[in-house]
C-alpha cells in the first residue's frame, strides 16, 4: 500500500494482484460456478488479496471521514 496526499491509499497494486489471482483461479476450473472457484487451489490467495484490498478501501474511507471531521471542527471553532 502506498499513501498519497491527504491520507489517500492507492489501490492500484492490490487491484492488479486480485485480477491476476482470479485469472489463475479461472485456469483451475472447468465451469464458472461459485463451488468450483471455492475448490480452486489458488482461491485462498484470492481471498487474501481481496482482504488487503478491503483494508485499502477502509483506510481511504477513514481518511476521508477524518478530513471531514477536522474541517467541521475547524469551521465551528470560535474566531
Amino acid at each position: 500500500m502506498r499513501y498519497g496526499s491527504s491520507w489517500t491509499v492507492t489501490s492500484e497494486r492490490p487491484l492488479r494482484q486480485l485480477g491476476a489471482a482470479l485469472g489463475t483461479a479461472e485456469t483451475e476450473i472447468s465451469h464458472e460456478t461459485d463451488a468450483e472457484y471455492l475448490r480452486a487451489d489458488s482461491w485462498p490467495q484470492v481471498v487474501a488479496i481481496a482482504g488487503r484490498l478491503a483494508q485499502v478501501m477502509i483506510a481511504n474511507d477513514l481518511g476521508e471521514l477524518l478530513a471531514l471531521h477536522e474541517a467541521r471542527v475547524a469551521g465551528e471553532a470560535p474566531q
